[in-house]
């Protein structure tokens, strides 16, 4: 299904990577050829421009000589004989048909025809509808202004300049037939060859000439019209804006005034003619774009009829394949059945003897790379045959089955468990730290299965398991020899007594003698006060005062002395004896400041150590509240330390029972940071008052980059969240000067004071400081 489903995708896919690709061909297509009409216009006005710069220039020369030759006419009027310089043709200025000079009268004085009357020039004296403009340069008056009827030669413009002598008085006149035509034609392979439209305009928007295409014309009359606004703006120079009447299509090109006459020369292009010449090129554009899209069509067409043409196929396979499904499903379920049934008990449900090997040399293969030990539990129960004779098999079958869930229960998870046959059972624990740790597991286990079964099918049952212990490496490299020599410490423990365990090595059982040895005595010792403690002072860094204490448990033992916490913690937590001495040390402390406060030293709070059993325990706030107030002390006297260990199994029951101690008025302290598991989101949950830094983060920290950049990022931390931090283990003085230089608060460890008892304290107390030279 899968298989088809994925056809009909990648027919899909193709066709739409195939849109995809279209639309980006036509689309850079298109653009391609918008970007090369818009640099094709661009690049017209540019020349456009520069032609209109080039004609405006020129023509405003050819204005500027006919000023020149007005100062020669006013010369002829003053009796100079200038008559040959006032010739145009003579001076090779072929732009001016002729010339003439009149008085004041409006008498002929001078033709460059030679005629005696001039009819055509002598008209322009007195029209009263000529237009002026005053040059800048000569503050002379040029009056432009071609007749309404020309016989077709419009761009043969007449020129007036009246004439005054020096005091302002009208001396005469001189005038001039411009010929615009003559002057465009200089121009014809520009308009030719570019396609372009030269026109002069006056600054009344009456066109005097037009070449366009080499043909000469004029006449037409803009006054008014949109085409010619741009006289009216004062603007020297801009583009085309508006459709000339009489034009289909709005021209593209430039405007531009000249910069001392009323006129204005206008350069332009017709759009299609110029838009047309790109043609060519962009029509290929469009073939090759059509050759492609058809080639990709195709392309695509053939991948989607394969895709279909397979998923036909597959349709055909489909109903085969999943009879195929079906019988391998089977193999498979039966394959599997088979593998429970060969490698599981059958009536535990956990591995047997074979699956257990498997396992067993896997871990074992892992072991040759860890530092840590590997042990194997061989457990066999007492009384089995008693009870299976007695009660029956099918309460026996209750009781194996009810022993290998208590079994599963008491270890981790990947912890392995196993049935031998009968009434054996065997376990192996890895990663274990050292010795004291696996004979804390035995008793464990011991425990475990010890406990009385009151209801199997009805019967009360009771039993305790005999287990021998072989450690790898020391006790052998196999499972096999590890098997042997675990069943060997077995059948000794089962000589020893019931409800025991021993190690293989014989050395080692000191360690499980010793730890039943306390462990019997333990009750009695609570009861008798064999229990003391020791007090270790926490110094704050910047002024080293004195600010509290750490309790630290000890064991007075009568028989083998002073017992330190590390023996016989392990032994009180996992036989549910951590909460009563919790309880006891409670008291001890709150007793101890009591006699503090009657002998009137000064008071300082003393932390106490709580384990994760004691946070579960329902009992501990009130224990705390009613010893407080028994000895009359205020809570900010007593303060909490837990380690990070207390929040893996159960962190909401840890964080309630910290949140109602801290609203007691106790201050919490994380204790061992660095260690264990917490996160930052524990830390930033918790009601926690300060981080305590582990002794190991602080042993090297002079040579040891990596623990100096650790206790300086706890430092941070700590400071971003408000918390104060508390080293443990300063050993050294140059260990305490680093610690002052990152910003640490407070410290405590040997190099200030070891731990002490209560009564070896008193003259520190009253002291309240340490002096640190």
């Amino acid at each position: 299904m899968t298989e088809f489903l994925a056809g009909r995708g990648v027919s899909a896919g193709l066709a739409l990577l195939s849109a995809c690709v279209l639309a980006m061909l036509w689309y850079f297509t298109i653009t391609r050829i918008q970007n090369e009409k818009e640099l094709a216009i661009a690049s017209s006005i540019a020349d456009s421009r520069n032609v209109a710069a080039i004609v405006s220039a020129n023509l405003d020369g050819v204005l500027g000589k006919t000023l020149l030759y007005s100062r020669i006419g006013q010369s002829l009027l003053n009796g100079e004989q200038k008559a040959p310089y006032l010739n145009p043709l003579f001076n090779g200025d072929s732009a001016f048909l002729r010339v003439a000079v009149f008085n004041a009268d409006g008498q002929l004085v001078y033709s460059s025809a030679r005629q005696k009357e001039e009819p055509e020039l002598s008209r322009l004296i007195n029209a009263g509808y000529m237009t002026s403009l005053t040059s800048e340069r000569d503050q002379a008056t040029m009056i432009i202004n071609p007749p309404n009827n020309r016989d077709g030669y419009s761009w043969r413009v007449p020129l007036l300049i009246p004439l005054q002598n020096g005091r302002g008085e009208l001396q005469g006149f001189f005038t001039a037939i411009l010929d615009l035509g003559y002057f465009l034609k200089t121009y014809q392979e520009v308009s030719v060859a570019g396609a372009s439209r030269i026109e002069i305009l006056n600054a009344a928007g009456l066109q005097l000439a037009e070449l366009s295409g080499g043909i000469l014309s004029g006449g037409s009359n803009y006054a008014g019209q949109d085409y010619a606004m741009f006289l009216l703006t004062g603007k020297g120079d801009g583009l085309i804006h508006a459709l000339r009447p009489g034009d289909d299509v709005q021209h593209v090109g430039v405007q531009r005034r000249l910069a001392h006459y009323p006129l204005a020369v206008v350069v332009s292009r017709d759009p299609q003619q110029l838009l047309g010449k790109l043609w060519p090129a962009h029509r290929q554009y469009y073939l090759q774009a059509i050759c492609i899209s058809l080639a990709i069509m195709l392309l695509t067409g053939g991948l989607i009829n394969l895709a279909h043409r397979r998923r036909f196929l597959y349709e055909k396979l489909l109903y085969s394949e999943r009879e195929k499904s079906g019988l391998i499903n089977q193999l498979e379920q039966e394959k599997s059945r088979a593998y429970q049934l060969a490698s599981h008990d059958y009536l535990t449900g956990i591995p047997n003897r074979m699956l257990f090997y498997e396992l067993a040399s896997t871990e074992l293969s892992r072991a040759k790379r860890s530092r840590n030990l590997y042990a194997l539990f061989f457990l066999d129960l007492d009384k089995f045959k008693l009870i299976n004779d007695t009660q029956g098999h099918a309460v026996g079958d209750a009781l194996l089955q009810e022993v290998a869930r208590r079994l599963r229960a008491a270890l981790r998870e990947y912890d392995l468990v196993a049935r031998l046959g009968g009434d054996e059972f065997v376990v192996m624990v890895s990663e274990i730290r050292d010795e004291e740790s696996v004979a804390e597991i035995a008793d464990k286990l011991v425990e475990a299965v010890r406990a009385p079964y009151p209801d199997l099918l009805g019967a009360y049952v009771e039993t305790a398991p005999s287990i021998g212990i072989a450690l790898y490496p020391r006790d052998g490299q196999s499972v096999d020899e590890l098997m042997t020599n675990a069943d060997s410490a077995m059948y000794t423990a089962k000589t020893s007594g019931t409800g025991l365990y021993r190690f293989y090595d014989a050395s080692l059982n000191a360690i499980a003698v010793r730890g039943l040895e306390l462990l019997g005595r333990f009750r009695q010792a609570l009861k008798e006060n064999e229990f003391c403690l020791y007090y270790q002072p926490k110094v704050e860094l910047h002024n080293f005062n004195i600010t509290g204490m750490e309790a630290l448990i000890r064991w007075q033992h009568p028989e083998h002395g002073l017992i330190f916490p590390g023996e016989f913690i392990g032994l009180a937590e996992a036989h549910d004896l951590v909460v009563p001495l919790g309880h006891w040390i409670i008291e001890a402390v709150c007793r101890q400041l009591a006699q503090w406060r009657d002998k009137g030293l000064p008071l300082l709070p003393v932390a106490i150590n709580v384990s994760a059993k004691q946070l579960r325990d329902e009992r501990l706030g009130d224990v705390v509240r009613d010893t407080l107030r028994r000895h009359r002390l205020t809570p900010d006297l007593l303060e909490i330390e837990v380690t990070e260990s207390c929040f893996i199994e159960d962190v909401e029951t840890a964080r309630a029972t910290l949140e109602k101690l801290r609203d007691e008025g106790l201050k919490i302290y994380l204790d061992d940071y660095g260690t264990g598991y917490s996160g930052l989101s524990h830390i930033k949950t918790l009601p926690v008052y300060a981080l305590k830094i582990d002794r190991s983060f602080i042993s090297d920290i002079r040579n040891d980059n990596s623990d100096g950049m650790i206790v300086a990022s706890t430092v941070t931390l700590a400071r971003n969240l408000g918390l104060k931090v508390v080293a443990e283990g300063v050993e050294t003085k140059e260990q305490l000067m680093h610690l002052k230089v990152m910003g640490c608060d407070q410290v405590q460890g040997f190099y200030l004071q070891r731990p002490v008892a209560a009564d070896q304290l008193e003259s520190i107390l009253q002291k309240g400081r340490f002096e640190i030279a």
